[in-house]
């Protein structure tokens, strides 16, 4: 069961990641999954607006909590977010498609990872159709998210076809290789690479004196401590140093 803990946790990165770049930076939100997992239905999904997605690999069927899809349409749109008691309009009907196109293209993703890559397979599906709750006894990833704005946390599901699962045991069983075959694979820290971004600088300025600019003009600035930022988040907080007449950073400390 360890395995499929790990590949819950690595879904709950994926989608949180997700939801930082395409929701919180571009809208100002603060969505979180709070909670992840897979598992197999113990009785019939509840509720109601699942959409099937078709891959060639086979079909995922996407459903959420109808509070999660309205606190996104309302922070897409800046708007306040409307009650659930409300009828859903056709605005609201077409985020869910192409909300649900983007999961089940995530997961598609992170169930293809590490393994042989086949034309297609995980290309999003431009729209879903309306499909029944899976049935007792189907396989799900699960994700619990929250957000200020809803009065409770919401949940989003992904349920698995048959080929789809195959692969995920196929993906699960290639990690529990023996030690010996293991050894061979480089340690992660040879195998992850990422780009760090250094922001040096953040000077507010009155729009008049933007406006003066001239060429050759010259602003004053004190080079103290930066930013380190990964994919648009700040991990670090650093000294700027000078060494051999470049800049450098030095003193790294975790950021608040």
């Amino acid at each position: 069961m360890h395995l499929l803990d790990a590949f819950a946790r690595r879904w709950r990165a994926d989608l949180a990641g997700w939801l930082r770049r395409q929701v919180n930076q571009r809208h100002r939100a603060g969505f979180e999954v709070v909670d992840a997992s897979l598992a197999r239905l113990e009785r019939e999904a509840e509720g109601s607006g699942w959409h099937a997605y078709a891959f060639a690999r086979g079909t995922l069927v996407c459903g959420a909590d109808r509070r999660l899809l309205l606190a996104l349409m309302a922070r897409r749109f800046g708007t306040e977010a409307q009650g659930e008691d409300t009828t859903a309009t056709t605005t609201e009907e077409r985020l869910a498609a192409q909300l649900g196109a983007a999961w089940a293209a995530l997961a598609a993703r992170r169930l293809e990872a590490g393994l042989p890559a086949e034309p297609a397979t995980v290309a999003a599906p431009a729209a879903g159709t309306p499909a029944a709750a899976p049935a007792r006894g189907t396989w799900v990833l699960d994700a619990t998210i929250a957000e200020a704005g809803m009065s409770e946390p919401a949940r989003l599901r992904v349920a698995l076809a048959p080929s789809w699962l195959e692969r995920l045991w196929t993906q699960l069983a290639t990690e529990r290789l023996p030690s010996s075959a293991q050894a061979t694979v480089a340690p992660l820290a040879t195998r992850l690479e990422f780009r760090l971004v250094a922001q040096l600088l953040d000077k507010q300025l009155p729009l008049s004196d933007v406006a003066a600019l001239k060429v050759g003009d010259v602003l004053p600035i004190t080079l103290g401590e930066a930013d380190a930022l990964v994919d648009g988040l700040r991990l670090f907080k650093a000294r700027v140093a000078e060494h051999d007449g470049r800049l450098c950073l030095t003193c790294f400390s975790d950021s608040d």
